[in-house]
């Protein structure tokens, strides 16, 4: 057989192989497609059982109040009317009125509904990895109260700077913590709140990058504009001033809004959250780092140049962790 008879064999081959493997690509996809597609219905109708026994559950406890309140009310007026008679017959028969009124029962506990089926989506934390970045801290926006280590990865709200020795390289030294770098430009320094904004500069495209929570302490993290310096107070950290951040400890978590949330109870605890940028949809999402649980989203139409943002309540720490995939 001459070359050219095998050039051709080994051509014929290579396209079949490259055929099967578009084939086996499309079959495979589709399975993972049908694959979610099942998990979605599951996950819908455990939602669909949860609400109804929600429902059911709501329905008692309001029969439950109004049987309270009309046997309260009944009460209320026969003693009402006791009242308005003769003395002789106020006191007539007390000990039923008085025995009636001990046994009424009025134990009612108010019961906060939470919703207990986890937004949890197979593969998730795969998918959202392909995007992750590095996140660099620019110290010389810190606030004063901050300090680092481990080329800014940790950041600590330690103890004031007027609190630290005079000798601070031997204090940095020692502790192996650092104040922020210094910068004559006040304006673009957190005069007010322990902050600090990350380096990256996000415009477009998707990222995604994790912060964990070594101890109990809240702390506040997300994407923000860079014209926020100069807020002074906990209260204003919103979507209102260019800021989408969840605060959260270990034990809860709530995202920043205008309006007060209650916080919600992770189980199990929260230890590190996952942050995903899709500057093009306009979505800020927060997730639950270590099992991919969906923790809150925001959704706004970005317009401007957004900075990964870190809020350290007091004594409180954060760890930036390595990148393992990604970009």
């Amino acid at each position: 057989m001459c070359l050219q008879d095998t050039e051709r064999k080994n051509a014929t081959e290579w396209k079949d192989k490259m055929k099967n493997q578009k084939l086996r690509f499309r079959a495979e996809f589709t399975k993972l497609h049908n694959f979610l597609d099942e998990e979605e219905q599951l996950f819908l109708q455990r939602l669909s059982k949860e609400e109804e026994e929600t429902k059911k559950k709501r329905t008692e406890n309001t029969l439950r109040l109004h049987q309270i309140i009309t046997s309260l009310k009944t009460l209320i007026l026969e003693v009402k009317e006791k009242s308005q008679g003769s003395t002789l017959e106020l006191l007539q028969n007390p000990k039923d009125l008085l025995t009636r009124s001990k046994n009424q029962d009025v134990n009612y506990s108010l019961e906060v509904l939470e919703v207990k089926t986890l937004c949890r989506i197979p593969m998730l934390k795969e998918m959202l990895k392909r995007f992750q970045v590095a996140i660099s801290v620019a110290e010389d926006t810190a606030h004063s109260q901050l300090v680092f280590s481990q080329e800014g990865r940790y950041m600590k709200n330690g103890v004031p700077a007027s609190s630290r020795p005079l000798l601070s390289t031997a204090w940095s030294y020692f502790t192996g913590w650092r104040p922020p770098q210094q910068t004559t430009d006040s304006v673009k320094r957190f005069q007010h709140l322990p902050c600090v904004l990350g380096k990256n500069v996000f415009t477009s495209g998707k990222h995604y990058w994790e912060v964990e929570n070594r101890d109990s302490l809240e702390i506040a993290v997300g994407v923000c504009q860079e014209d926020i310096m100069g807020i002074d107070d906990n209260s204003e950290m919103s979507p209102r001033v260019g800021i989408w951040a969840i605060c959260w400890s270990p034990t809860s978590y709530c995202p920043l809004t205008d309006s007060p949330i209650s916080p919600t109870k992770p189980e199990p605890a929260l230890h590190r959250v996952g942050v995903f940028l899709d500057y093009g949809a306009g979505d800020i999402s927060f997730y639950n780092a270590v099992d991919g649980v969906h923790l809150h989203t925001f959704s706004c139409s970005f317009v401007s140049r957004l900075r990964p943002f870190f809020w350290l309540s007091s004594l409180a720490s954060l760890v930036i962790p390595p990148v393992t995939g990604g970009k």
